[in-house]
């Protein structure tokens, strides 16, 4: 993932110039600078896809986090939604730690 803007901070300090290729690392770091969202663009050529996840990494994250869900309604849309995205995010995060991104 390559940034397409660059990241400031509240003050409006650079913490991340445009055009850098993303890695593990700085998703970390947005999460503790509590950078909330960046926008992105694909690699020329690339599709910007996610790699397919496999079963068994799903089924460990959804172990994982489906404790955390047990005093809420899962059958209500919006619990299903939080539930579905908590799910593939540790999944995500379970991928790149398998892969070596994290």
């Amino acid at each position: 993932m390559i940034l397409a803007e660059s990241v400031h901070d509240g003050q409006g300090r650079l913490l991340i110039q445009q055009g850098t290729e993303l890695t593990g690392r700085h998703l970390r770091a947005f999460q503790l600078w509590g950078i909330l969202s960046v926008r992105i663009r694909g690699p020329e050529g690339e599709g910007s896809e996610l790699p397919p996840l496999s079963a068994e990494i799903l089924a460990t994250a959804e172990a994982a986090i489906r404790p955390r869900f047990h005093h809420n309604d899962l059958d209500h849309p919006l619990i299903a939604v939080l539930l579905r995205t908590a799910i593939l995010r540790e999944a995500r995060r379970l991928d790149d730690v398998g892969r070596g991104d994290a």
